[in-house]
């Protein structure tokens, strides 16, 4: 897979628009997490995901992150899926199940949910107003 995209995809509060800029990067299936960056420390927070396939590397920053738990981080991350979910999703009881292991520090809900499903290792739970993917090639 080579990423030919230049600019980064926006995407906010529009979960089909999100879901359509997941899909267009195959949910990143296969791809291998190698980084978890949080900040800063005051609202609105944000974390970043930092991923690879191949040279390929992409990162995806959740904004306004209200919540987040992460599960199984290992030496080795390769991701499954990552999906929004909703209440009518089968596995809604089940992600904010582990959405709330995390330690929630607004009193603020945010808008979306996504769940990050593993093949091996990290498996995390993200509660967020809007993500950004950025891609790039090589190191």
């Amino acid at each position: 897979m080579t990423v030919t995209r230049a600019r980064p995809f926006h995407c906010s509060l529009d979960n089909e628009m999100t879901d359509a800029t997941l899909a267009r990067w195959n949910h990143f299936h296969d791809w291998y997490l190698d980084s978890i960056r949080i900040g800063p420390n005051h609202e609105p927070r944000s974390l970043t995901l930092g991923l690879y396939f191949g040279s390929d590397r992409a990162t995806i920053r959740f904004d306004g992150v209200t919540c987040f738990s992460v599960d199984g981080l290992g030496l080795l991350n390769i991701v499954y899926s990552l999906r929004l979910i909703d209440a009518a999703n089968k596995n809604y009881d089940s992600v904010i199940a582990a959405l709330n292991k995390g330690e929630r520090l607004s009193k603020r809900k945010a808008s979306q949910v996504a769940f990050l499903y593993s093949s091996l290792g990290a498996e995390l739970a993200i509660e967020f107003d809007s993500l950004i993917v950025t891609p790039s090639v090589g190191d």
